[in-house]
Order: structure tokens, then C-alpha cells, then sequence
């Protein structure tokens, strides 16, 4: 079943692997990261609202083309990392995004899934011609110095996955599978909001995992903030920003809700925090993800 979820680059692999992986994966984005700033006021320039509907609709074009949730990650890539190095008007905007599906989807989908330059344009049922897009193709090409295979959340998503499966017993493992499924659909919902787009692919697929977990932590693992440190440690991610991430997933998916951590995910993680001190049994006072992360203090146990 694992195989079946996560495909052939992180099922059956080891743990050794999987951690060989990820700092390979964390490696490359930090070579190809580039910070971007999107338009807010100008109207003659594509502005962040244009720019998470470009994104939506590339995610329904995506799904009735059946290509997999990579090629859509890449394809808002290569859309954000282009809208902020060239100024866009947004009549070119279809046709960029388009142009980067195409790419996209040459870089991730099988050879013989993708259709020919003018069935691709009638497919996406776009209202640009066979030649504006392979012209877009070139130009996106040339921009980005012909490599356009950057790294996505959804790949850190797969690796997180793999790892914490390699972490946990059998007794979860199927339910885990099937929250992956959930996991990649609620990604695909952050792409669509280019002020998630803001944060390195590792931060957002750590920040969406870390809310899946607190938010089942009954049915999943009860000791799932340990996992999330794990994780948190080997990609080497900022607690500041990780909270940060976390709170406008929060803001942007209305079905995550804060969970209060119980007192005995307290004793289960507490190896992990020297600075954890026994707490009152007040639901109040119970610490939430963010308390633990910065090493609040909070009352003793009289």
C-alpha cells in the first residue's frame, strides 16, 4: 500500500536512504531557492490575486489532464519564480501559466501522457495558439537558464512521509496511508495561496504534516510532536518560520483547528525538551505547538 501511495522514489527504501534523500532534496533547494515578492498594487502588472486564480484554474486543468500532483507543484513553481523575475501583463497571464504546465509536465509525466503543442493548447482549452506557447516554452526556458526542474513541497511530502513510516509500527501504518491521500489534496489547496508560496517547499509540507498530526494525534500516533522534531532536525528547519507557515495554514484551510497539547504527549516527548517542567492540570494552561517549540515556561505542579 505504501508503494502505492507514494510511488517508486521513496517506497521500499531505508531508513539511511530516506535520510540520504532528504539532505540531498534540502541541498538542492538551497542552491535553487529564490525568494519572491509578488505584485500587490500596480494594475498594468499580474497582481497576487490574478496569480492564486492562474493557480487554481492550473489545478483543474491539471486534474482533468489526469497528470499527477508533481507536475502541478512544479507548474506553480515555475509560475511564481517567473512572476517574480519578469513583470507580467496579466493578458500574457494564461499563456504563462500554460507554458509552465508544459514543462512541468514534460519534466514529471511519461512521454506518452503528454500531447503534441496544439492538442495541449486545445486540452487545456486555453486561449492561446500553438505558437504563443512554444514561444512562452523558450522564453521560461531562457529565464531560468534551461533547468526548470526545481524542488516542490510535494517532494518533501513524500520523503517526510516515507520517513515517519520507517518510524512508526504496523499498527498505524494504515491509517497513516490513507491520510497521505488528504495530505496531498490540502497541499494543492496551499499552492493555490501565493502567501504560502512565500516559504521554502520543506517548510510548507513540515508545517501541513505537523497540523495533520496534532489534529488527529488520538488516531494517529500520540506521540507525534517527537515525530515532527525529528523531521523538524534532519531538514534543518527554523522553528520561527515552521510556526509562522503553520499559522496561515491554519488561516487558509478552515478545516485545521489549534489543538491543545494533553499532558501525557507532554511526558511521551519530553526527552526531547530539556525545558519541559511538570504543568498544572488546567485545560488553560495546557501549552499549544508554538508554546513547546519556543520553550515557553509555564506554572509548576504545586
Amino acid at each position: 500500500m505504501v508503494g502505492v501511495v507514494l510511488g517508486l522514489r521513496t517506497s521500499g527504501q531505508t531508513l539511511q536512504s530516506l535520510t540520504t534523500a532528504l539532505e540531498r532534496l534540502c541541498s538542492k533547494e538551497d542552491r535553487t531557492w529564490k525568494e519572491r515578492i509578488f505584485n500587490q498594487t500596480k494594475m498594468e502588472e499580474v497582481n497576487s490575486s490574478q496569480r492564486n486564480h492562474a493557480s487554481s484554474w492550473l489545478r483543474k486543468v491539471a486534474v482533468s489532464m489526469q497528470f499527477g500532483l508533481d507536475t502541478y507543484a512544479l507548474s506553480v513553481e515555475l509560475l511564481d519564480r517567473f512572476l517574480s523575475t519578469l513583470k507580467v501583463r496579466p493578458k500574457f497571464l494564461e499563456c504563462l501559466a500554460v507554458g509552465c504546465l508544459y514543462l512541468a509536465a514534460k519534466c514529471k509525466e511519461e512521454d506518452d501522457t503528454i500531447s503534441i503543442t496544439p492538442e495541449f493548447v486545445i486540452d487545456c482549452n486555453a486561449n492561446c495558439s500553438s505558437n504563443e506557447l512554444l514561444r512562452m516554452e523558450r522564453l521560461i526556458l531562457e529565464k531560468f537558464d534551461w533547468f526548470v526542474d526545481f524542488v516542490t513541497a510535494i517532494d518533501f511530502l513524500q520523503i517526510y512521509f516515507a520517513l515517519l513510516m520507517v518510524n512508526i509500527g504496523d499498527h498505524d501504518e494504515k491509517l497513516l496511508v490513507e491520510k497521505y491521500i488528504d495530505l496531498e489534496s490540502k497541499l494543492a489547496s496551499c499552492l493555490q495561496h501565493h502567501r504560502l508560496s512565500l516559504f521554502k517547499p520543506r517548510i510548507l509540507a513540515l508545517a501541513l504534516i505537523s497540523l495533520e498530526f496534532e489534529k488527529e494525534q488520538a488516531q494517529i500516533n500520540n506521540d507525534w510532536l517527537a515525530s515532527i522534531t525529528y523531521l523538524q532536525q534532519l531538514a534543518k528547519v527554523e522553528g520561527d518560520a515552521l510556526l509562522s507557515c503553520r499559522d496561515l495554514i491554519v488561516r487558509s484551510i478552515p478545516s485545521y483547528h489549534v489543538v491543545r497539547l494533553e499532558l501525557s504527549d507532554l511526558t511521551l516527548i519530553s526527552h526531547a525538551y530539556d525545558f519541559l517542567k511538570p504543568l498544572r492540570n488546567l485545560s488553560d494552561d495546557r501549552p499549544t505547538y508554538a508554546d513547546v517549540l519556543c520553550g515557553r515556561t509555564f506554572p509548576l505542579v504545586q
